[in-house]
């Protein structure tokens, strides 16, 4: 069962840099409110840019909302998540004391650590860190598409009528699913 977690990308040039010759690209990591998200990570590169759709896949926007979904796997071999309209991409979490730390498909560790009691615990929950064994690896399946729940560039002066037979109740809308299952609901 897949859990989705949604945050807001916000593009910030102070925070670019090379590490060991890898370009990062920086960015303010929000939650859907506006507020900042306390993670310690505050640049991506191109790898995790192009599977978030960020970086020169943002289309001339500043900010992004992202769904995120992560689907824990029984082991490497199980078979890929595929999701239409989804980039899918596999890795595995690595739990070390109380570090998480991200490595792709062929054992790279990423430069992704998260941390049980600095990092804000929707995502430590989310990446179910909290439940792993001391040196567990935990398989998963990473897909992002940009958010549903995502209102803000709504064109009103597009929308059209429709007629009031066709309107959908408010627990049958699609957004109402994406707001459940999101983060965007915080405690």
């Amino acid at each position: 069962m897949a859990r989705t977690l949604t945050l807001m990308f916000r593009r910030d040039p102070s925070k670019d840099r090379l590490e060991e010759k890898i370009p990062f690209e920086g960015y303010k990591i929000l939650w859907p409110d506006g507020t900042p998200a306390e993670l310690a990570i505050d640049a991506l590169c191109k790898h995790g840019q192009r599977l978030l759709g960020l970086g020169k896949y943002l289309q001339g926007c500043t900010e992004k909302m992202i769904d995120m979904k992560f689907y824990p796997l029984s082991g490497k071999d199980a078979p890929l998540t595929r999701l239409p309209g989804h980039r899918v991409r596999r890795f595995y979490l690595h739990k070390q004391n109380n570090d998480g730390r991200v490595h792709f498909f062929d054992g790279t560790p990423t430069s992704v650590v998260t941390q049980i009691g600095r990092d804000e615990i929707e995502v430590v929950e989310w990446l179910g860190l909290d439940t792993m064994k001391e040196n567990e690896i935990q398989w998963f399946d990473l897909a992002a598409t940009p958010s549903e729940a995502d209102f803000r560039n709504n064109d009103v002066s597009a929308s059209e009528v429709v007629p009031m037979d066709e309107v959908q109740s408010y627990p049958k809308a699609t957004w109402d699913k994406t707001l459940a299952e999101s983060s965007w609901n915080r405690r």
